[in-house]
């Protein structure tokens, strides 16, 4: 089978500090010369300064497309810009906070050139800190490196690491875009999950970079009001992905009474639950649910607990 036409699009938003690695490392690839959009998502630091700047002195042979958004239109926004600036087939999504091994558009584009090719592939990836360098041990667990049920994947909040993340175009086309605040890892492999066509390569083909950038690892190391926001931002995330997933659970044709839209259904009600806990109305909404309201509290205070106990360990320290 032909090799399809590839995109590479690295999603930037003030990350001033690490973009010209991650832009060196995209322009670095190897193998079939490929078209590289750069979209910035209006960046208050001089981030897109620093892009404009590496690519101004790049000769190679790849196609370099830049885009600064007049006004921010949040991750699912900028991704959308990205489909729109591009024409590949395959798109192969990067950070402006990671770093892309030089055979990484190879290798994906020979897994997306199979006989019985995937919509959607991730890879294993290296850990590194905020400096670059490498972290040991099992520090993320994904859905898709473990499991096909579909109940399972359609009520996990980590599906793979966005960072690998590569999918064919009709694979966004045919779903459409992805609502606003929804992570697209999230929301991109549940579709490619509910059409059964998900390809994980075992190699690691990217630094990812923990502890910066929007999705940190770790947020027990900052200050209450930070810790509250971040909890509260994650049910809003939670949210917008469970109300995208039961969409395209229904165009895909799913019917009402299918397990997996029960368990989205349920899972939807929790994330409802957690942004009342935090933005009020929680009591109410706890009298409609009183079984998930529960799981909530408990959630939440177990969480304040860890908080706490590494805000003292800070405090020895």
């Amino acid at each position: 089978m032909a090799h399809p036409t590839i995109s590479y699009i690295l999603l930037t938003y003030n990350q001033s500090v690490t973009v010209a690695e991650a832009v060196q490392s995209v322009l670095a690839q190897t193998g079939t010369p490929l078209e590289i959009v750069i979209t910035d998502d209006a960046s208050v630091d001089d981030t897109f300064a620093v892009v404009e700047a590496v690519v101004a002195d790049y000769t190679g042979p790849h196609t370099v497309i830049l885009n600064r958004n007049a006004q921010n239109l949040g991750l699912s926004g900028n991704i959308e810009k990205a489909h729109e600036l591009s024409t590949g087939d395959v798109l192969i999504a990067a950070a402006g906070d990671d770093i892309s091994l030089p055979h990484r558009a190879t290798r994906i584009a020979e897994a997306f050139a199979t006989d019985a090719p995937p919509l959607l592939l991730c890879s294993h990836a290296y850990f590194i800190g905020p400096d670059g360098a490498e972290l040991s041990g099992k520090l993320h667990i994904a859905a898709l490196y473990d499991t096909t049920d579909l109940t399972k994947i359609a009520r996990s909040k980590a599906l793979y690491i966005g960072a690998t993340g590569a999918w064919h175009r009709s694979l966004y086309d045919s779903y459409g875009p992805i609502e606003a605040d929804a992570y697209e890892d999230l929301v991109m492999g549940f579709r490619a999950a509910l059409e059964g066509r998900v390809c994980v390569l075992p190699e690691r083909l990217v630094k990812y970079r923990l502890r910066f950038g929007i999705t940190p690892d770790d947020y027990y190391d900052m200050g209450l009001a930070k810790f509250t926001a971040r909890r509260a931002y994650s049910y809003t995330v939670n949210a917008a992905v469970m109300r995208q997933r039961i969409k395209d659970a229904l165009k895909f044709g799913l019917t009402q009474d299918n397990a997996v839209l029960k368990v989205l259904r349920v899972e939807a009600k929790k994330a409802a639950l957690g942004q009342a806990y935090y933005s009020g109305g929680f009591r109410q909404a706890a009298l409609r649910q009183p079984l998930l309201a529960m799981l909530i509290l408990r959630a939440e205070r177990r969480q304040m607990r860890k908080f706490r106990r590494a805000a003292q360990t800070a405090k020895q320290g």
